[in-house]
């Protein structure tokens, strides 16, 4: 006990501030845990295990110690095994820890005081130290399951490695306020003030982001994530904060197996697309909390000039404090396995957010020298006093170098005011500096809502319900060949009658100079889902995005129609090469009706109707003979057999009446049955022809006798007529060519 400079009682104190600051910790992750578990269970089972097992977790958690587990697939075949960590900090349950053991070790010291700054320092490492024992065997005890023999644990190094600094200095700041210290009565006042003003910055936005938040999950439909958020508050308000302020929200992943690797990258911020569009109100949170960092900044200096040392400070210290907060608020996740594989991920504010709180810092100070004078009145006196704190006393003129800001800012001494010119140029440099903020909030609003990827989008669905093709088609690059681009065509969408209804559009993601935009709509009562791809190509007045659809997500037709050349779409004639193979046509979403065209009235293909959206379809359309070319082919096939039947032979070369008896006289033939003809395609552009049901002919003759001196007989015999052959059109003209092979 000497040698640490205490007593007994004082040390047994110290252990007994350190326990108790970890109960109201452990109590305020027990009371998260509780409306987090009633919350998620309106959805899903939850084990009430965690009500005794999460708080140690998230305690041990909120002093960045991972959270790691192990896992295993059982599966004897496919075994992965590995282990995976999740670093989280809860910074509600962090802050109350630190105001807890703060204010307890306050009291102890008001109990019985320490001897000396040795035995202090004793005494609140002592009570940092039982704290994180206490923290460290719960949470290494008390772990949640996920799964069977599965469950995770944050009992790690890193609870000692920050838990320890962090908790023994706020025993100290508590044990001995800030303002007794030397080395904190040796900050500059300009660093100080800066300091005051960032907590009240952080105070407003966060008093007026958290309500907003919970009003809006509750109006998305969500109510029972309000439950949630309690543990989770400060690190809410963090987000807000970081887009608020024009920030981004990163998320970042890195990931290899089997000796490949991927990695991936994405942002939000708030006039990006996947941002809501009641997310601007944080601009305006923002803007609010600069005023009240402002006005802080003018109730410290008082009626006083601020020195220009200022300048640095309190972007400088704003800077800080983004950079702390991003430190914070970063969610990372890690993931190895034996298997050869593995993989990280992280979520937070982009790495940047502290050069945005810096310029934020930088606007309070203007407006602080500018129009903050204005304002101060508009506080109540008790609000002034709060914001405004008390100032250390200066140290020593002898303790602190000649010129050092710490004298300079001495309330013994009155800085020198800015003379009206220099005071006129700040102002007009403020007035600059919110103008352009104005101004960049404006155009971003503007680009967001009315120059984005959706609005083009829009505009090209409106087109296409209105029948504007037009249009459609100029807000769309087509690279298509100028045979794939034979439906979308002007010609082709006006004639339409398409009803395209119920448009929505969901998730737009937003990568550099590249967009999609995915779109949900009804087409003749049909749904479909559509991805659109823009690129940006330029601005407007430089200063609104312009944007061009690049691959609409076009559905295609297959259409084959051998032996046409051209095709009827909706009425208007289009060229078409290839049909006798088959060609695939993009087309806009819509209803078609196709009929092959040709160029002769003896065939037809008939049409087909098709609604397309995304998909892909296919038409297979197979020519037909009209009954004027069934009727010429049955004219000239008759005509060819008039010709045989009025030969006057048994076997007349070249035609099908043949009675295989050629020693015969007088022969005649009658035709008793005309042939039925039938016309088919031959599916490659050509046609035949054969009898459907074969005709008959009778043939009479007189048949000499075998032997001489016989007399002659009369024969007569019926043979079946069968006809085939070949049509070959042109135009309006049918050439019929029987094949006389088989005669």
């Amino acid at each position: 006990m000497t040698a640490l400079d205490v007593t007994p009682p004082s040390l047994v104190r110290a252990m007994t501030t350190g326990a108790l600051a970890y109960v109201i910790a452990w109590a305020t992750a027990f009371a998260g845990t509780f409306l987090s578990i009633i919350g998620l269970s309106l959805d899903e089972d939850v084990s009430w295990w965690w009500l005794l097992t999460g708080p140690g977790q998230l305690v041990a958690m909120a002093f960045r110690s991972p959270a790691v587990g192990s896992f295993d697939s059982g599966d004897p075949d496919f075994a992965i095994s590995g282990e995976y960590s999740v670093t989280a900090i809860p910074m509600t349950v962090l802050a109350l820890a630190v105001w807890a053991i703060v204010v307890l070790s306050r009291r102890a010291e008001r109990r019985e005081s320490a001897r000396s700054v040795k035995g202090m320092v004793s005494l609140a490492v002592t009570s940092a130290v039982t704290f994180i024992v206490i923290a460290f065997v719960l949470a290494l005890v008390l772990a949640p399951e996920l799964e069977e023999e599965t469950a995770y644990r944050a009992s790690q190094f890193q609870l000692v490695l920050f838990g320890l600094p962090v908790l023994a200095v706020a025993a100290l700041v508590g044990r001995r306020p800030l303002p007794q210290w030397s080395a904190f009565r040796s900050i500059p006042f300009a660093a100080l003030d800066a300091g005051r003003a960032v907590l009240a910055h952080f105070v407003v936005f966060t008093a007026l982001a958290i309500p907003a938040a919970a009003i809006y999950v509750a109006v998305e439909g969500d109510p029972e994530a309000i439950l949630v958020m309690p543990v989770a508050l400060l690190d809410v308000a963090v987000y807000a904060l970081t887009l608020g302020h024009l920030g981004a929200l990163s998320t970042g992943g890195f990931g290899f197996a089997f000796g490949q690797s991927t990695a991936e990258s994405d942002s939000l911020w708030l006039f990006g697309d996947d941002a809501p569009k009641i997310f601007l109100l944080l601009i305006v949170f923002a803007a609010l909390a600069t005023l009240a960092a402002a006005v802080t900044l003018r109730l410290r200096n008082g009626s006083a000039a601020r020195p220009a040392s200022h300048w640095v400070w309190t972007p400088l210290v704003f800077g800080i404090a983004g950079g702390l907060l991003t430190f914070l608020s970063t969610i990372s996740f890690g993931v190895g396995g034996g298997g050869g594989f593995g993989g990280s991920a992280s979520f937070g504010p982009a790495s940047w957010f502290l050069l945005v709180l810096a310029a934020w810092g930088a606007l309070a100070e203007v407006v602080s020298r500018t129009f903050a004078g204005a304002l101060v009145g508009l506080v109540p006196a008790a609000w002034q006093q709060r914001l405004a704190g008390q100032r250390p006393e200066a140290v020593p003129a002898a303790a602190t170098t000649a010129g050092a800001d710490v004298a300079h800012a001495a309330p013994s001494q009155t800085p020198t005011s800015l003379d009206p010119r220099s005071k006129k140029i700040l102002i007009g440099i403020g007035a600059l500096v919110v103008v352009g903020v104005v101004a960049a909030i404006g155009v971003s609003i503007a680009n967001s809502m009315f120059y984005g990827p959706e609005k083009q989008a829009e505009a090209y669905f409106d087109a296409l319900g209105s029948g504007d093709a037009g249009k459609a088609l100029d807000l769309v690059r087509l690279d298509y060949s100028s045979e794939e681009r034979a439906l979308l065509t002007e010609d082709v969408l006006e004639a339409g009658d398409t009803t395209i209804s119920d448009v929505s559009f969901g998730d737009v993601e937003t990568s550099g100079d590249v967009a999609s935009v995915k779109a949900r709509y009804t087409i003749d009562g049909a749904d479909q889902t559509q991805e659109l791809m823009l690129e940006k190509t330029g601005s407007r007045f430089g200063v609104f995005d312009t944007w061009k659809i690049v691959d609409p997500g076009l559905g295609t037709i297959y259409v084959s129609a051998p032996g046409a050349s051209s095709l009827e779409v909706n009425g208007a004639s289009i060229d078409v090469e290839g049909l006798d193979d088959g060609a695939t046509l993009p087309a806009f979403p819509g209803k078609y009706e196709i009929a092959p065209g040709t160029d002769s009235s003896l065939v037809t293909y008939g049409s087909e109707s098709v609604t397309i959206g995304t998909d892909e379809e296919s038409l297979d359309f197979e020519a037909e003979p009209t009954d004027a070319l069934v009727d010429e082919v049955a004219k000239q096939a008759n005509a060819f057999l008039d010709a045989c039947i009025q030969r006057n032979e048994a076997e007349p070369d070249g035609c099908p009446n043949q009675t295989y008896w050629s020693d015969l006289e007088d022969v005649s033939w009658k035709l008793t049955s005309p042939p039925t003809y039938a016309v088919e395609s031959d599916y490659d552009g050509g046609w035949n022809f054969s009898t459907s049901i074969p005709g008959k002919a009778m043939v009479s003759a007189t048949e000499p006798g075998l032997f001489d001196g016989d007399a002659d007989s009369k024969y007569t015999d019926e043979v079946q007529i069968d006809l085939s052959g070949t049509v070959t059109i042109s135009g309006d003209t049918a050439t019929v060519k029987v094949d006389d092979s088989y005669f």
